[in-house]
């Protein structure tokens, strides 16, 4: 069998795989799915995502250098063995790794000297700044709602029960909208995310996050979803929302609308269903206390 050695220098990761990857020492992964951006790998019941340039970072993966990501993509299939090896030096406080892809008929080796670790953790930003912020605006102000999964007529009813009196924030509301949808990560479950996500951020307590957690024991969604979930629930996110949410602590609208437009362009209607989550909740909070079960009705 062929073999091909790639030397990448630019190639980041999050916290959370680090330390997954680190306490292993070496995992053997496959390929789950392949995208023009990236691919995912499961590990056992975990799944990592490896994208392409800094800006596609997850909080579940690494990213590589645009040039060598498409090196190490050309021949890659569904099921293919990929072993992904560690090595720590405490003096330098480095990470290197050594990624095997067993693609046929030709095996690629990337060694990758210097791993740059990126902070992916959720950051706090109280909901005066959020307030304060034109988020809320310019949320309204683009067009989620038409390219969301939601405009599709079998969803639309479960959003309405998920946000109108008397279910809002019930256990079956959650229930229903986990796994609801196509794709690899179904619009219900992109739009709890959002909500999760915007709970975490606002330091809101846990109601939803606990909610969605209890009903993910009961209800079944895709290997993907579930990798996202774990790791908001764990307290990380993907690059795009880390910008969002400093370009909100910066009060800098430009970057705060580049940030939207970015989120938009992720997945088919991905990006869309989380903003639709992350609206919703904007929309709860000011019409009351996030957290309580009964509040006014979103739309208001």
């Amino acid at each position: 069998m062929n073999k091909r050695n790639i030397k990448c220098e630019k190639v980041y990761i999050s916290p959370y795989v680090q330390h997954m990857i680190q306490q292993k020492g070496s995992i053997l992964a496959r390929i789950h799915s392949i995208f023009s951006n990236g691919f995912n790998l499961t590990y056992k019941d975990r799944l990592l995502f490896v994208g392409k340039d800094l800006e596609s970072l997850s909080a579940i993966g690494l990213a590589i250098d645009a040039a060598d990501f498409k090196l190490i993509q050309a021949g890659l299939s569904v099921g293919d063995p990929v072993k992904i090896s560690s090595s720590f030096s405490r003096p330098e406080e480095k990470l290197s790794l050594i990624f095997i892809c067993y693609t046929r008929p030709q095996v690629t080796t990337m060694t990758i000297p210097s791993v740059h670790s990126v902070d992916l953790s959720i950051p706090y930003v109280p909901h005066e700044q959020l307030d304060k912020s034109d988020l809320l605006h310019l949320l309204e102000e683009a067009v989620i709602w038409e390219q969301s999964g939601f405009a599709s007529s079998p969803l639309k009813p479960l959003y309405e029960n998920f946000v109108n009196e008397p279910n809002c924030l019930s256990e079956e509301a959650v229930r229903a909208l986990i796994g609801a949808g196509v794709g690899l990560t179904p619009a219900g479950d992109d739009f709890l995310q959002g909500q999760i996500l915007f709970e975490r951020i606002t330091g809101s307590g846990t109601f939803l996050t606990d909610m969605t957690q209890r009903q993910l024991q009961h209800r079944s969604t895709t290997d993907v979803s579930r990798g996202y979930y774990q790791a908001l629930f764990d307290g990380y996110a993907n690059a795009q929302w880390i910008k969002l949410c400093q370009a909100i602590q910066s009060e800098n609208k430009q970057q705060l609308t580049e940030a939207i437009k970015k989120i938009q362009a992720y997945g088919a209607t991905s990006g869309n269903d989380t903003l639709i989550g992350v609206l919703t909740f904007l929309k709860q909070a000011n019409g009351g206390s996030y957290g309580q079960k009964n509040r006014n009705r979103v739309g208001r």
